[in-house]
């Protein structure tokens, strides 16, 4: 287990406010209500556990008194790979973990939590941008200005315009995005589309507008999403369709269309395994002839197919 010694050489927390490193029961810990982290994605989660299972925990987890426990402002990712380790790892959990998480406390207000929890992702750039936009419109509404903002997270002001009207515009479509999953949205009841699919379009969308491009993205998303729902895609789909939004700018005029030719290919998500040097020489095929890595791939076994006389 790490001692104060280990945290002050290290420079994670000073000599004068040492005290405020504790140990403490991962039941005592949850994500703060001002952490602006919105999803945790289960394999950055599992790999961080192996390193953390490995190496113990580099960096404490930042906390305020909240309830009767204490919300993780900093380190939400960090917490879960813990989780994971208890979990799946108890004896590792107990070597590491068996007096407590090592914890820096601090008193804050939400908006102070909620410039750090932003502050430290935007630096490691871990954030989604549907994220950043929900944290910036935070502190905005807690009564900074944009400039505020701006200086406090030494982000140009343009960049804290597109994070919020991305955020706005993402908010506006909230009833039909849903989490991101392999394959093609459920065909349960209501469909919903990809959040991490969507932002992508959204973010294709927003950079027409800025240029000029479109004068209303708000019809053009609203649109996009309503039938990219009834179509089911992917969120491999929906990348494939925020390129081709991006290199053919005319087909937002008519989003219903190119989604059905999308969605008219059939394609279907499967998580497959590798090598690197294949991974390699498809991402170089991909970069060459401006594909996306998947369109890539299923040029070379069409290619290879059609070789074989097989038809694709």
């Amino acid at each position: 287990m790490f001692s104060h010694k280990f945290f002050i050489e290290h420079g994670y927390v000073s000599v004068e406010n040492m005290e405020q490193v504790k140990l403490i029961p991962v039941e005592k810990l949850f994500p703060s209500s001002a952490n602006v982290r919105l999803h945790v994605a289960p394999e950055l989660v599992q790999k961080l556990a192996e390193d953390v299972a490995l190496r113990g925990l580099i960096h404490p987890l930042v906390v305020r008194p909240e309830g009767v426990g204490y919300g993780v402002v900093c380190g939400r990712m960090r917490l879960e790979a813990i989780k994971m380790i208890q979990r799946e790892k108890p004896d590792v959990f107990e070597k590491f973990f068996g007096k407590g998480i090592p914890c820096v406390v601090k008193e804050m207000t939400d908006r102070e939590a909620v410039e750090l929890s932003l502050s430290e992702n935007i630096r490691q750039n871990s954030l989604t941008p549907e994220e950043v936009g929900r944290g910036l419109a935070k502190l905005y509404e807690m009564g900074l200005t944009e400039e505020e903002i701006s200086t406090r997270m030494q982000v140009e002001l343009d960049e804290i315009k597109r994070f919020v009207r991305l955020y706005a515009r993402l908010r506006e479509i909230a009833p039909i995005v849903a989490e991101s999953k392999p394959g093609r949205p459920s065909l349960a009841p209501k469909k919903r589309v990809s959040r991490t699919g969507i932002t992508k379009v959204v973010r294709a969308v927003e950079e027409l507008a800025y240029r000029g491009v479109i004068s209303d993205p708000e019809s053009v998303v609203k649109k996009i999403a309503d039938a990219a729902s009834k179509r089911g895609l992917s969120t491999s789909e929906l990348d494939i369709l925020a390129r081709k939004l991006r290199e053919q700018p005319d087909l937002a005029r008519e989003p219903e269309r190119v989604i059905e030719e999308i969605s008219s290919e059939d394609m279907v998500e499967r998580i497959v395994l590798l090598k690197r040097h294949i991974i390699n020489y498809i991402d170089e095929y991909a970069r060459s002839n401006n594909m996306t890595f998947n369109e890539a791939l299923n040029k070379i076994i069409e290619d290879y197919l059609a070789v074989k006389g097989v038809a694709a």
